[in-house]
C-alpha cells in the first residue's frame, strides 16, 4: 500500500472511507497517488482512454462551465466521477475536426496566395500547375497536420504551465492533467461555435469567432485560479504570456509542418532528378 497511496492515505481521497485495501469499500474508487509519477499517470491512461461511459455528459458540462474544477479534482483524488483528462480530449477533439471539415473550417489558421500569370513557372517549381493547386495542397496539409500539432503542443503547454506555476510544488503529470482540461474546454466550445455559425449569417462569423476567442482567454484566466488558486491578477498575467507564447510556438509548429507537406513534391522531384542524371 505505501507504493499506491500517498501518506497519510488512511482514507478514501473520494468519499473519506476507511480504506483496506487497493480499491474502497464504499465507493469503489481505486487508490492512487495524488501526485502520481509518469509511470503511474501514463498506465492509467493507457488503461482507461478508451472507455467512455455515461458520466460524459456531467464531465463536459463541468469542463466547459466549472474552469479549473475538474483539474482540482483530479488531482485531489476525487476522480471517479469524471471522465479522465485523455478521454475528454479525445472527445471533444474529434468533435471539433468532425465539425471543421463538415463546416468547411479553416479553425482560425487561414491562409491566402494571391498569384498573377507571371507565377506559373514559380508554381511548375515547386511541382504544383497553378496557385488553386497549391492553396488545395495547403488546406489538406493543414487539415491533415493541425489535429496532429496541437496533440504535440499539449504536453508543451502542460510544460510552459509547470513553469508559470512552479510554486505549486506540483510533479508535470499535474500540470499536464490541467493542459488536457483546458484545451479539452477550448475544443468543445470552438466545435459548438462552428455548428452555430452554420446557422447563421456569414457576416456574423467574425462577432462569433471573437466570442470564442473571449471565451477561451477569460476561461484560461479562471481556470488558473480555479486549479492552482492565487489572485485573479496573478492568473492574468500568467494567462497573457501563457497564450503569447503558445501561440507563437502554435503558428511556428503549424507552419513549419504544412511548409514541409507542400515542398515535398518539389523535393521528390528534384531527387528524381538527381538520381535519374546519375544513372540510378
Amino acid at each position: 500500500m505505501s507504493d499506491e497511496i500517498d501518506a497519510p492515505a488512511a482514507i478514501c481521497s473520494n468519499c473519506g472511507a476507511a480504506l483496506h485495501g487497493r480499491f474502497c469499500w464504499a465507493c469503489g474508487q481505486e487508490a492512487k497517488p495524488l501526485d502520481p509519477p509518469v509511470r503511474h499517470f501514463a498506465h492509467e491512461f493507457a488503461t482507461e482512454f478508451l472507455d467512455i461511459d455515461g458520466k460524459q455528459i456531467r464531465s463536459l458540462r463541468r469542463l466547459v462551465f466549472s474552469p479549473g474544477f475538474l483539474t482540482r479534482e483530479y488531482v485531489e483524488g476525487r476522480r471517479i466521477g469524471w471522465l479522465t483528462p485523455l478521454k475528454l480530449y479525445l472527445l471533444t477533439s474529434v468533435a471539433a475536426f468532425a465539425m471543421f471539415a463538415i463546416a468547411g473550417s479553416d479553425a482560425g489558421l487561414k491562409v491566402a496566395i494571391q498569384t498573377n500569370a507571371q507565377d506559373e513557372t514559380g508554381f511548375r517549381a515547386l511541382g504544383y500547375a497553378n496557385g488553386a493547386e497549391l492553396a488545395a495542397a495547403i488546406n489538406a496539409a493543414r487539415e491533415t497536420w493541425l489535429p496532429r500539432v496541437m496533440f504535440v503542443l499539449v504536453p508543451i503547454f502542460g510544460w510552459l504551465v509547470s513553469l508559470a506555476r512552479r510554486g505549486a510544488h506540483r510533479r508535470y503529470p499535474a500540470h499536464l492533467v490541467f493542459a488536457l482540461h483546458v484545451h479539452a474546454a477550448w475544443f468543445a466550445v470552438r466545435a459548438v461555435s462552428t455548428a452555430v455559425e452554420q446557422l447563421l449569417p456569414r457576416a456574423a462569423e467574425p462577432g462569433v469567432d471573437f466570442l470564442v476567442f473571449v471565451y477561451t482567454f477569460v476561461y484560461l484566466v479562471l481556470a488558473l485560479v480555479g486549479a492552482y488558486g492565487g489572485s485573479r491578477l496573478r492568473a492574468l498575467r500568467d494567462a497573457i504570456l501563457l497564450g503569447f507564447v503558445y501561440w507563437v510556438v502554435l503558428i511556428a509548429g503549424t507552419g513549419a509542418v504544412i511548409l514541409a507537406a507542400v515542398l515535398g513534391p518539389a523535393l521528390v522531384h528534384r531527387l528524381a532528378a538527381a538520381l535519374h542524371s546519375r544513372g540510378l
